[in-house]
């Protein structure tokens, strides 16, 4: 059994975003998923992006707009939002309180993709 947590993952902070790398490729030897922990503070926001695996969204806290392709919903508490595979997408927290969201992606992000969109040492690292 493989626990990662929050704390030994690695990360990166932009936007007033700070996201946790917790099952990859690079962490934990997943090859078909990748799970990531994201924290966003009121007025962050993600970047318009797109690749290949397709990806949900799982608010766990706050509320935010978020973008696919063509698209712009609300999006609250305990909604599940599927990301087709090369979609554009983003989500920008409009709300005035934190918000969290679990990410998963399949296939896993490649080890390449991790080093390069999680370029931080994990917190514990920091300490």
């Amino acid at each position: 059994m493989i626990i990662q947590r929050r704390a030994s993952s690695p990360r990166y902070q932009r936007d007033d975003i700070e996201s946790f790398l917790l099952i990859s490729i690079s962490t934990t030897d997943s090859n078909n998923l990748s799970v990531t922990l994201v924290e966003m503070e009121p007025g962050g926001f993600q970047h318009h992006h797109h690749h290949e695996a397709e990806q949900m969204y799982f608010i766990l806290k706050g509320s935010g707009m978020m973008k696919v392709n063509d698209e712009e919903k609300q999006v609250n508490e305990g909604d599940c939002i599927f990301i087709p595979s090369n979609s554009v997408h983003g989500l920008e927290n409009d709300g005035n309180q934190e918000l969290i969201y679990l990410s998963a992606a399949s296939p896993s992000f490649s080890k390449d993709q991790c080093e390069e969109l999680w370029p931080l040492p994990s917190s514990s690292d920091l300490e």
